[in-house]
């Protein structure tokens, strides 16, 4: 199972907090990063954030793979992340559509560009 976990620095996290916080972390990051379980992963512009998609067999991995060092100074918010199949999504947009009196959808071309 994917999932988008959004992360972003507690507001109360300040000033000798955030110095003791990048201590523990930085260490708990590098692991997270390490593992097989990570796909991708980014910061966040203008933010005290990051992101990862994960992959785990379980939701109740994301407990252990995130730990108390992030959800105990973190923001965090953790959505499941679907696959999507271009054609089932054109097919549907099409009927979509199709029923309201529009639009022909030909996803060969929108493959080509």
């Amino acid at each position: 199972m994917r999932f988008h976990i959004y992360m972003e620095v507690r507001d109360t996290v300040v000033l000798d907090d955030d110095k003791r916080m990048r201590e523990v972390l930085g260490p708990h990051i590098q692991r997270l990063l390490e593992s097989d379980k990570v796909l991708e992963s980014g910061l966040l512009s203008g933010k005290r954030g990051a992101f990862f998609i994960v992959d785990v067999d379980a939701p109740e991995e994301l407990h252990e793979l995130l730990g108390p060092e992030i959800s105990g100074n973190f923001k965090t918010d953790v959505q499941p992340v679907a696959p999507l199949d271009f054609d089932k999504f054109a097919e549907q947009i099409e009927d979509y559509f199709s029923d309201v009196g529009g639009v022909d959808v030909d996803s060969s071309e929108a493959e080509e560009s």
